[in-house]
């Protein structure tokens, strides 16, 4: 039998939470933290330790100002977030939800940032019920429901649990590109509910993904409603790439810092990682969980060298040949 929006309303809505949120620690005791632990543990230290280059910052100053502007007004508005992969878009994407993890109470969850990611165009209810479970809601509890009775009870939700801000990963999924047709509505059927969805929940709203999702939100006229932009591009070898560098040679788990920034070297490394943070980030952390292993106070060209082999699979590298045996 169908649950009705009286039975919604009578049940428990949240299930009863388990902690799971821990604090957070300072970067410093989690660089400490590290070295104390084993190569591996070093290695994820590198994948997971924010570095705020220009558009890193410049992004996550406008949420936090979506985030303020949600707790005052009904539409705070929204940021879209578009750059190719290994950009540097999903460590803006963990800071936010690193700051705002859920917080776990006796009766009920206070979620001030849901996040979800696409790998095809979903369906709308499915975007409803994906967002009431993450809130807590009993997903036998929305068997049968009609469209505007999930979006009436994720409304609820979204109140009761302090949702300030939505993220939607790969987010050119939930779009359609433009026909001349339709040029001025690039969203479709689903792009309209998002619109309304905003304007009901009141919420701001977060889009991430590849430059198709530029183009979709050039041609859609609605999609003023959400005007921050924010577009990653691939680094250039210039101050501020040295400068990341420099930050990144004080934060690696290592006894000594390997001089990153030395002309020859920070070259090396550009060329290695092609101006992509994330290669960027997995060949540091390959050097460093080398280097560990081998038990070397710092990471050396020799350590790079196997670094970008493991990352590309290629033995000819800009730090000296990798020999196979």
């Amino acid at each position: 039998m169908m649950n009705t929006m009286a039975d919604l309303h009578s049940e428990h809505l949240f299930a009863e939470p388990t902690s799971t949120t821990t604090p957070a620690l300072d970067p410093i005791k989690e660089r400490t933290r590290a070295m104390a632990g084993s190569p591996d543990d070093r290695a994820q230290y590198v994948l997971d330790v924010p570095i705020a280059f220009d558009e890193y910052r410049r992004a996550n100053k406008y949420i936090d100002a979506l985030l303020a502007r949600a707790k005052v007004s009904k539409k705070p508005g929204g940021l879209w977030i578009i750059g190719e992969g290994g950009r540097g878009k999903s460590f803006i994407l963990e800071r936010l939800l690193k700051r705002l993890k859920p917080v776990e109470g006796d009766h009920r969850r206070l979620c001030p940032v849901l996040y979800l990611t696409f790998e095809a165009r979903p369906s709308i209810g499915e975007i409803y019920i994906r967002l009431l479970m993450q809130l807590g809601q009993d997903p036998r509890s929305l068997k049968g429901l009609s469209l505007k009775e999930l979006r009436d009870t994720l409304r609820d939700a979204v109140k009761t649990t302090g949702v300030l801000l939505i993220a939607f990963d790969e987010a050119q999924h939930l779009w359609i590109l433009a026909s001349r047709k339709i040029k001025g509505d690039a969203g479709g059927a689903l792009g309209a509910t998002l619109k309304r969805l905003y304007d009901f929940l009141g919420v701001a709203f977060v889009f991430i993904g590849t430059p198709p999702l530029d183009e979709i939100r050039r041609q859609d006229e609605q999609t003023t409603r959400w005007p921050g932009l924010s577009f990653i591009k691939a680094f250039s070898y210039n101050d501020e790439y040295l400068g990341v560098l420099a930050t990144l040679d004080q934060c690696l788990p290592m006894p000594e810092k390997a001089n990153l920034i030395d002309s020859e070297l920070s070259k090396s490394i550009f060329d290695s990682s092609r101006g992509s943070f994330r290669l960027l980030k997995m060949l540091l952390a390959d050097a460093v969980r080398i280097a560990s292993r081998k038990g070397n106070k710092r990471i050396s060209r020799e350590d790079l060298a196997e670094a970008h082999f493991l990352v590309h699979c290629s033995e000819e590298t800009p730090f000296g040949p990798v020999p196979l045996n």
